[in-house]
């Protein structure tokens, strides 16, 4: 299994690249770089720069995740059955997934295709939230990945009544949110969307805060 996640790990870093190559010649001189609210382009940049910037922040990224494990001393005695080590190629790939989505949109608009651009990234960040809230709760303490309080890094009980009720919640925040963006309007599912994840950041602090609170009552 971790061989199969291995090799899709290399195709989607390496399929951006293979597509500037063959579509290289057939792409206009300005690409588009960012969307506004409505899904409109309303920044562009030169080919070159637009289109390397997200495949190279991909290898970037991943390259992190792949490092900062074996500088967390928390992580570096994780055997190679663990459940976190089963989880954190997931989450590479999601997130590889999702930067994947960004560029293809960029290669897509820039050809003419007539697609539903900002309804594309909205499902996709969605998506990337949906994977991160199923697995959240398999996350051990560490930290570089997860909800990190100073309660959660404290107390490993903390850390594990957090993520386990925060997964939840940001899967089914997600969720709720996917089937959403079909009712409402996009600048309506912005807001709801940037509402959400405050406070989802503001329950993480208090919540964890209460839980060790709670917990240290108990001792």
């Amino acid at each position: 299994m971790k061989m199969k996640l291995g090799w899709a790990e290399v195709v989607l870093l390496a399929a951006p690249f293979l597509i500037i190559a063959l579509a290289w010649n057939h792409l206009p001189a300005q690409v588009p770089t960012h969307w506004n609210l409505h899904g409109q382009v309303d920044s562009w940049s030169d080919k070159a720069t637009g289109l390397f910037l997200t495949p190279l922040l991909a290898v970037a990224v991943t390259a992190l995740l792949h490092i900062l494990p074996r500088f967390d001393s928390r992580l570096r005695h994780e055997n190679n059955h663990s459940r976190m080590n089963a989880v954190l190629p997931i989450l590479r790939i999601a997130l590889l997934a999702f930067l994947n989505i960004i560029f293809f949109l960029q290669v897509a608009i820039s050809l003419g295709w007539p697609i539903a651009a900002a309804r594309i990234f909205d499902s996709s960040v969605l998506g990337l939230l949906l994977v991160l809230g199923n697995y959240l709760g398999n996350i051990r303490p560490n930290y570089f990945v997860g909800i990190r309080t100073p309660w959660t890094l404290q107390n490993p009980e903390t850390w594990r009544a957090t993520h386990r009720l925060g997964g939840r919640l940001l899967f089914f925040g997600a969720l709720v949110l996917l089937v959403g963006q079909f009712l409402c309007s996009d600048r309506l599912f912005v807001c709801l969307l940037v509402s959400m994840v405050l406070a989802y950041a503001v329950w993480g602090f208090l919540y964890s805060w209460h839980h060790a609170c709670t917990h240290a009552a108990t001792l």
